[in-house]
């Protein structure tokens, strides 16, 4: 995929897988909603999650996201992590990923079911690995 494929798919209401390494150095994988700004994916979770944890400890990860049928594209990557809990952005943040996969008029009553979940995990791409059919 070029460039401007990978944008356009990242936007796509698909879920994302990001994977994270534990402390023994066993991979830790967690399917996630995600928002991409161009620059970076954008999780909405949960401080307090082991693969948030895992971040905190080692900010080295990859995120995947693929589609479920023909032709099976997908983006795969790996990057860093930055992890933002609390504020404004945040705040603003959340309802963009969660404004990806819920009825926008339903967003503010189902964010307000989660208010444990104030955290954004930012990761920042390093290498992209893209195709448009899989095998």
């Amino acid at each position: 995929m070029t460039p401007p494929e990978i944008r356009k798919f990242l936007q796509r209401p698909l879920a994302g897988v990001v994977s994270t390494v534990r402390r023994d150095g066993a991979p830790h994988a967690v399917p996630v909603w995600f928002h991409f700004d161009d620059e970076r994916i954008n999780i909405w979770t949960s401080s307090e999650r082991r693969w948030v944890r895992n971040l905190a400890a080692d900010p080295r990860c990859s995120f995947t996201v693929q589609e479920q049928g023909k032709p099976f594209a997908a983006v795969t990557l790996r990057g860093t992590a930055e992890i933002a809990t609390g504020g404004d952005w945040v705040a603003e943040e959340i309802r963009r990923i969660a404004g990806r996969y819920i009825d926008k008029r339903k967003i503010e009553e189902y964010i307000a079911g989660f208010p444990d979940l104030q955290t954004v995990v930012s990761i920042y791409p390093e290498k992209i690995v893209a195709w448009n059919k899989g095998y």
